[in-house]
């Protein structure tokens, strides 16, 4: 069983990462480049307990359990004894690239170094990495405490024994792994953008609402959440950026988003972090 682990990056999919990795009994540090994004995260796993206390799904005693064994650090380096780091930052090429290239030096093997790239090559992540062999890629699933599948994404520098290990530490987090062989995107990423944007294509040349598309693919195709939905949980922002990049991996212009998305994303209208995508949201404020 897993012991001790690092999460690089606090946003939505880091801190949903260290509350599975807390969650199933590790001891986890949280960092972020922005010590202010760290304390976010924290608060949104906090919540997050909170809304399974009050509707029974968790006890008092695990929420306890679970805050207590995450901890907020402000340097890459004290991830140094982690015998796992999952790195969930910016979905760029070169910042992957200057995280990894920082925790091969601080994390020596067998240490696991895992990206949650959804799109990006591992192989190329990886190529700054002195020891690639025990890099791969781990792809969580929004919301990561959540949804149970993970994809393993093994580059062309990862052993067979480092996939073995990937795939015994996502069963002792919970989750279901399927191994996608070195492709941009890997399994769901490539078939979910082709799908979400021509939803989004639909609703922009007034074919069907928003509420239409989800409720179609909802009842028609099983799916839980429609296109429009998942498209406003992840972030137009994100969406956009994931788009753009598996046009340019794959060359094929079918995964560009529709310029009705790019003008949200220069409103300012990011989905369900903004308060406003394709379907207005509560906010705090």
């Amino acid at each position: 069983m897993t012991q001790s682990a690092g999460v690089c990056g606090a946003g939505l999919m880091g801190s949903g990462i260290a509350h599975v990795l807390a969650a199933a009994g590790c001891e986890v540090l949280l960092y972020d480049v922005d010590a202010e994004a760290t304390v976010q995260g924290l608060q949104t796993i906090e919540a997050d307990l909170d809304t399974g206390v009050a509707r029974g799904k968790v006890d008092d005693a695990d929420r306890s359990a679970i805050l207590s064994r995450i901890s907020q650090v402000d340097d890459l380096a004290l991830f140094a004894d982690a015998e796992v780091v999952i790195e969930a930052v910016a979905e760029t090429l070169s910042v992957k690239q200057q995280v990894f290239e920082r925790l091969d030096e601080i994390c020596p093997p067998p240490a696991l170094l895992l990206s949650n790239t959804s799109t990006l090559s591992p192989t190329e992540i990886a190529e700054v990495m002195e020891h690639p062999a025990r890099f791969a890629g781990l792809h969580f699933f929004n919301p990561a405490q959540r949804m149970k599948l993970v994809e393993i994404l093994p580059g062309r520098s990862t052993a067979p024994e480092t996939v073995t290990r990937v795939k015994e530490l996502s069963t002792e987090l919970g989750k279901t792994p399927v191994v996608a062989n070195e492709a941009p995107g890997g399994i769901v990423s490539r078939l979910q953008l082709l799908v979400r944007n021509e939803a989004i294509r639909l609703l922009a040349e007034g074919v069907a609402t928003a509420e239409d598309i989800d409720t179609a693919m909802k009842l028609g195709s099983g799916w839980p959440m429609g296109p429009m939905e998942l498209s406003d949980l992840v972030g137009l922002d994100t969406h956009v950026n994931n788009s753009d990049s598996m046009a340019d991996l794959l060359g094929n212009d079918a995964y560009r988003p529709d310029e009705y998305v790019r003008q949200l994303v220069a409103e300012g209208h990011l989905g369900r972090k903004s308060g406003r995508g394709f379907y207005e949201y509560q906010t705090d404020s």
